[in-house]
């Protein structure tokens, strides 16, 4: 093979593989084989066998192509989702007309396919075209930022293979001891016990994503995975704060030891209130204490009550009043400032008196619904099984109550 017929070898492989590419026109891959065969014409009469093998293979590739869509759009000149639409718009004009006039008829515009509460590429929001010359480089995906979980760290958590979790309670019988006179009768002592059981509850969520929204943006699908687990994550923490809502025993005013004994009373008197009703309220004589550590309330309350508190100096009360966004410790409690306790709420308990377990751990599946897989679309479904639950003695531990309320009933008139 001399140097022409290795040329012309070197561009007809080149097409072969421009051919397989999505972005190449029917009318660029028509001229191309054009400029091929009339090149292929002009070799010498000693190449006689390689024109007519070369010549063969050309004409089956003028027919490859012919086969191709008529409209088949140029991607290369395509810079944006409006340019594509334009350029649909104008290659299918004939067809949109004649559907018009006949008031039936569908065209598909392919790549653009928005299905209400599924993902797909439409929930990309594209830029406006780019500056001329740019050419626009695709990014990975960053993760949504969501708030970390802060209050789920500070409960009691472990993991367990029991469906129907049981426990038992002790509780102080009748009797107790006594100064006993020489040849008296001693007093009888006894315990009882109530066993108690809870079962899981599961947390679930899923999204419904496009083959294409995944392979057209890096990082997506770790993206959406992360998503799901931090949303669970989020929703498990309001789960237990609802039941630490549900369970807690509300503040009760006037008979507690500081009800108006307070000059000037602040926040954390408000707190002192609560510790004292939780002391003041065993279930039976004797009982260990409760000592509450742990005090939720709302972000706008904290940086109100606490973070903005000062002396009649002008002088701030609490050092380091403002660190927000985890937690902040003060004199030996942990205050947790979250959106998702009501406004004007607060909250005191013990953390080592209410268990959450992990019965499923959370893990994530994948999976086709109805007729996903032949739409090109799938599933993720994130989901977990556990328990939440306080023991019935345990309860006295949680208290809660309306921060202005309480505050009126400490205040020493």
């Amino acid at each position: 093979m001399n140097e022409v017929e290795n040329a012309l070898q070197t561009k007809l492989d080149a097409f072969k593989e421009n051919l397989t590419n999505e972005f190449a026109s029917k009318e660029s891959l028509e001229n191309e084989l054009k400029t091929l065969k009339e090149e292929n014409s002009k070799l010498t009469k000693e190449s006689t066998e390689f024109k007519e093998k070369t010549n063969k293979e050309i004409n089956t590739l003028i027919e490859q192509v012919k086969q191709m869509k008529d409209h088949q759009v140029d991607y290369s000149t395509v810079k944006t989702a409006t340019e594509l639409v334009d350029k649909w718009l104008t290659d299918n004009f004939d067809t949109l007309k004649k559907n018009y006039d006949a008031k039936a008829g569908t065209l598909t515009l392919e790549g653009i396919d928005k299905a209400v509460g599924n993902m797909t590429s439409a929930n990309i929001t594209l830029p406006t075209a780019l500056p001329t010359g740019l050419v626009a480089e695709r990014q990975g995906v960053p993760n949504v930022a969501l708030r970390r979980p802060t209050i789920l760290d500070h409960v009691n958590t472990f993991r367990t293979n029991q469906k129907t979790l049981t426990y038992v309670e002790a509780i102080a019988g009748e009797g107790d001891f006594a100064v006993v006179a020489e040849g008296a009768a001693k007093p009888q002592l006894d315990i009882d016990f109530v066993e108690r059981f809870v079962q899981p509850t599961k947390f679930a969520g899923w999204v419904k994503v496009t083959d294409e929204l995944i392979e057209d943006y890096p990082r997506m699908r770790d993206v959406i995975v992360n998503y799901l687990l931090e949303k669970h994550n989020l929703f498990k923490e309001a789960q237990v704060l609802a039941y630490i809502n549900t369970n807690a025993v509300a503040y009760v005013g006037t008979t507690n030891a500081l009800s108006k004994a307070v000059l000037m009373p602040n926040i954390m008197d408000v707190v002192a209130a609560l510790q004292s009703q939780i002391l003041a309220s065993p279930n039976y004589t004797d009982e260990s204490d409760f000592l509450g550590d742990t005090v939720l309330m709302n972000r706008g309350d904290f940086y109100r009550l606490f973070g903005s508190a000062k002396d009649a100096m002008g002088r701030p009360l609490y050092d380091n009043g403002y660190q927000l966004g985890t937690t902040f410790q003060y004199n030996g409690y942990t205050f947790i400032a979250s959106p998702k306790v009501t406004a004007g709420t607060i909250y005191l308990y013990d953390s080592t008196k209410i268990d959450v377990t992990s019965y499923i751990p959370y893990h994530v599946e994948i999976g086709w619904v109805n007729d996903d897989f032949i739409k090109n679309q799938f599933v993720i479904l994130g989901e977990s099984r556990g328990h939440i639950y306080i023991k019935n003695h345990d309860k006295r531990a949680f208290v809660k109550g309306a921060i202005a309320t309480i505050l009126t009933d400490i205040t020493k008139p």
